[in-house]
């Protein structure tokens, strides 16, 4: 397949930056997934990747050539779309032709590669059908069939799963991690889903107004968030946080008191010696906490507001006094109830501390 590489590459409307200097590089055959919340430039990045958008500075090169300038058809790229993008009088056989035939490749070569990508896709019982004859998992199937039939360097997805049901969004995402691993290509994939950027990924690229906030393996970013930002978007649900002040400091951890908590020892792996004093944010996600079994762990104590059973697991969201908000996953199957006192404890090695700036300390 091939390696993309993008360097300061910056998108300007006017005197409005959306891509602020972004520098990536993608290896050969890696699936990468750019991810954020909407606004956050992600589509834009990927259709200045494609040609759809010109790129205001910087530089794109795919496979060491540059192709700021290079029309889409000529950068050997395919890009599957949220919408399908199906000609509707075509059955699915001509739909999957048509880029073939426009290029004036020969009859035999189109037919091959066609039924090629319907074995692959396992779709060949449905090459003589029209699009309004498939259902939204079956036509999505046709769009990433039309890109393969290309034979791309880059596949590029942009969100392609967003008007699918949630069945079918799960069955997709599988078909879409075979492919690849069957392909072995270099895919670029656009999503706002955090679960889909996780369970695809190679690694992902988190996004947030225009600027890369963290790249990493999806559990790099799971396990050591750089900021706050990424602390709190990826992971579901999102991250908790509790507003302090560093009360302490010792060679291997720093001491933090919160309104919610009493003084907590944070470990930390790196030579990090905020002074004593300075405010900071203490983050623990929602799977770390476990109700107490007595009152001599640390933890704090507040009242749930609501109880979401979701069978294995529930959902607790509570109400410190200091007016903070927590949300708990605790296994299913409890007594809990709203308006309960409950008293939730935690590990201090599952603790995530950051700077007054949002910035990871340790």
């Amino acid at each position: 397949m091939a390696t993309l590489n993008l360097s300061n590459a910056t998108k300007s409307y006017g005197d409005v930056d959306v891509i602020k200097g972004i520098d990536l590089d993608i290896a050969d055959g890696e699936f990468v997934v750019f991810v954020g919340p909407s606004g956050c430039g992600k589509s834009t990045l990927l259709r200045m990747i494609a040609g759809l958008e010109d790129i205001t500075a910087g530089e794109l090169k795919i496979d060491g050539e540059r192709c700021n300038e290079r029309a889409p058809k000529d950068r050997g790229i395919a890009m599957v779309f949220q919408s399908y993008a199906l000609y509707p009088h075509k059955s699915v056989y001509e739909n999957m032709a048509f880029g073939l035939r426009l290029a004036k490749r020969p009859k035999d070569e189109i037919d091959a590669k066609i039924r090629e990508a319907a074995g692959i896709l396992q779709m060949e019982h449905l090459l003589e059908r029209r699009p309004s004859q498939l259902s939204g998992g079956q036509r999505q199937r046709v769009a990433i069939g039309r890109a393969i039939v290309r034979n791309p360097k880059v596949f590029l997805f942009d969100e392609p799963l967003s008007n699918l049901d949630a069945a079918l969004r799960v069955s997709m995402r599988r078909e879409i991690a075979r492919l690849h691993g069957e392909l072995d290509a270099t895919m670029i994939y656009v999503t706002h889903d955090q679960v889909e950027a996780m369970t695809l990924a190679d690694r992902i690229v988190v996004l947030d107004g225009g600027v890369v906030q963290q790249v990493g393996r999806p559990m790099e970013l799971y396990n050591r968030p750089q900021n706050v930002f990424v602390a709190g978007f990826i992971g579901s649900p999102k991250m908790n946080f509790f507003q302090g002040e560093i009360t302490g400091t010792q060679a291997d951890s720093i001491t933090v008191t919160t309104p919610a908590t009493a003084a907590v020892a944070v470990p930390v792996t790196s030579n990090a010696t905020p002074e004593t004093g300075r405010a900071v944010t203490m983050g623990i996600r929602p799977e770390h906490l476990s109700v107490a079994d007595d009152g001599t762990a640390p933890g704090f104590t507040g009242t749930i507001v609501l109880v979401e059973r979701l069978g294995d697991e529930s959902l607790l969201e509570i109400a410190l006094s200091d007016g903070t908000e927590v949300i708990a996953k605790v296994a299913g199957g409890g007594s809990e109830a709203a308006g309960d006192t409950i008293r939730l404890t935690f590990d201090p090695a599952h603790l995530h501390l950051f700077d007054a700036d949002g910035e990871r300390i340790g």
